[in-house]
């Protein structure tokens, strides 16, 4: 059973609108396209693994969990996350392809794609027993003792691990369900309350991180980035505020709620809060009373009056 369902990150969606808004030439533009591609990456691994486990039916009872960010030690984040009656069963889940290798020494993973480029990376046998024990360590915290095993998934059908690693169980994606069945040979250690007990505890306890605003994670100036209306149809950064709408002078497109995109933008990559002369400047308006309009008619929770007016988003962000 899904106890926290498969959810793309809206970190990736958030940096593509940061990147939209940076001059090309910007000291942070390829870094942050960069770690765009590797989120994508990353999710597309996720969702195909996601997939695996929405097909599987276990003769036994279980929770499923997709990134649960814990406190233990430290902040950890878990691909996903199984509890069981024979304990919990980590997969973290990688989506690297052509040639990988695991070395020692330091612990690494190696990676020769067919046009002859090296990467390296962090050893993911090395994360994922160290997600085993920050795990163990949050358990502890709350008075749950159970056993803890662990995967390493790799999602790709085009990953090839030429050199593996006792340190870690490896896994590729059709490997999954038979890893999981296997558990049933065991004798069940957890009762059902227990595994309820653990559930709620989980999802309480899950804390989604939040790197925004991103001009403050990334050390940005607001003054930095391009302000205006995007258009949802061609891209085009700068609509202009007509009676009753919003005109996109590239295509032509006339669109009533554009303003809604903008706001949420502003608030993924400026602060969580927003005034009137705020709305003014990043929307392009000319004039307060059009502001205070669309800050009165969107759904966002409105503190203080007058010119101490300021108004915040109603839900927390969340992966």
């Amino acid at each position: 059973m899904i106890a926290k369902i498969y959810t793309n990150s809206i970190h990736m969606e958030a940096m593509e609108k940061l990147l939209k808004r940076l001059p090309p030439e910007h000291r942070l533009y390829v870094k942050i396209l960069n770690e765009i591609g590797a989120t994508k990456g990353g999710d597309f691994g996720e969702e195909i693994v996601y997939k695996e486990l929405e097909k599987m039916q276990l003769p036994f009872k279980y929770y499923v969990f997709h990134k649960l960010l814990l406190y233990a030690e430290n902040a950890f984040e878990l691909d996903f996350l199984l509890i069981t009656p024979f304990g919990a069963v980590i997969l973290e889940v990688k989506n690297i392809i052509g040639e990988l290798e695991f070395q020692e020494n330091p612990s690494q993973l190696i990676q020769r794609k067919e046009t002859g480029e090296i990467k390296k990376y962090p050893c993911p046998a090395h994360q994922l027993n160290e997600y085993k024990y920050q795990l163990s360590q949050f358990f502890m915290d709350h008075n749950i003792l159970v056993p803890i095993f662990g995967a390493v998934v790799f999602a790709s059908r085009n990953s090839f691990v030429k050199s593996s690693t006792d340190k870690a169980i490896i896994l590729n994606k059709n490997e999954v369900r038979p890893y999981l069945r296997q558990f049933q040979k065991q004798k069940p250690t957890i009762t059902m309350e227990e595994i309820e007990k653990m559930k709620d505890v989980l999802l309480m306890k899950n804390t989604p991180f939040a790197k925004f605003p991103l001009t403050k994670h990334y050390s940005i100036q607001p003054e930095e980035l391009r302000k205006g209306v995007e258009c949802s149809k061609c891209g085009f950064i700068g609509m202009n505020k007509r009676k009753r709408t919003w005109h996109c002078p590239a295509c032509k497109t006339n669109d009533l709620f554009a303003y809604k995109n903008a706001l949420t933008t502003y608030f993924w990559l400026y602060k969580d809060s927003i005034t009137n002369k705020e709305c003014r400047e990043f929307l392009l308006l000319n004039n307060r009373y059009e502001a205070k309009h669309i800050l009165s008619n969107s759904d966002l929770i409105k503190h203080g009056n007058n010119k101490c007016t300021i108004y915040k988003m109603k839900k927390p962000f969340i992966h």
